[in-house]
This record gives C-alpha cells, sequence and structure tokens, in this order.
C-alpha cells in the first residue's frame, strides 16, 4: 500500500495511552512532477479524513474512544517547500477536527 492507492489505509493502529488512533500514509513518490505529487497526497489524506469522520474504524476498534487521530506520513525523500507549506494549512484545517498530521522522511 502506497500514497498512490487513495482508498486503502496504509497502516492503523493505536497509541500506548489508547487515547489516540493513528493512521500511517507511506510516500514513496519523489518530487519530479511536484503537482502529481500534491494532488496524490491531498487525495489519500481526504480518504482518511473521510475514513475517520464516517467512524469506519469502528469496524476493527469497536470498543474503543479516541480522543485524537494523527495521519502520519512517512516520505521516502525529504520533502519540498511546497509540500510543507500545504502540511501547514492541511494541519490548521483538520486541528479542529481534533486530527493531527505528522510528516516524516525516511
Amino acid at each position: 500500500m502506497s500514497v498512490i492507492e487513495k482508498d486503502k489505509i496504509d497502516g492503523i493502529g493505536k497509541s500506548k495511552s489508547n487515547k489516540e488512533l493513528l493512521f500511517l500514509i507511506t510516500d514513496h513518490l519523489d518530487w519530479s512532477d511536484e503537482r502529481y505529487h500534491l494532488v496524490t497526497l491531498q487525495d489519500k489524506i481526504n480518504s482518511y479524513v473521510l475514513y475517520i469522520e464516517t467512524e469506519q474504524f469502528k469496524e476493527i476498534y469497536t470498543d474503543d474512544e479516541f480522543d485524537f487521530f494523527t495521519i502520519e506520513i512517512h516520505f521516502k525523500y525529504p520533502i519540498i517547500e511546497k509540500c510543507s507549506q500545504f502540511l501547514d494549512v492541511v494541519a490548521k484545517q483538520l486541528g479542529q477536527y481534533d486530527i493531527k498530521i505528522s510528516a516524516q522522511t525516511n
């Protein structure tokens, strides 16, 4: 699974405190086509937000209640400035829904 498979969850799990549900996006794309990469990433994030909003995670975690959610994006390649700006905007928008964004480069 990867960022290009927008209808699949790359990874999901609970935090040690059991108060946070973590989602993983694995992004293997380079930045040779910035627009495609950013649109693909946006589509993947949107599908995760829909998954959270519609509580589809309750199919797996039936009895769990979570205080917040984190979408962790693991990039194979260092992110570019446009991506950093995009993620900042997304983080601000999703924060009001108790959804955090975290980005890491492998």
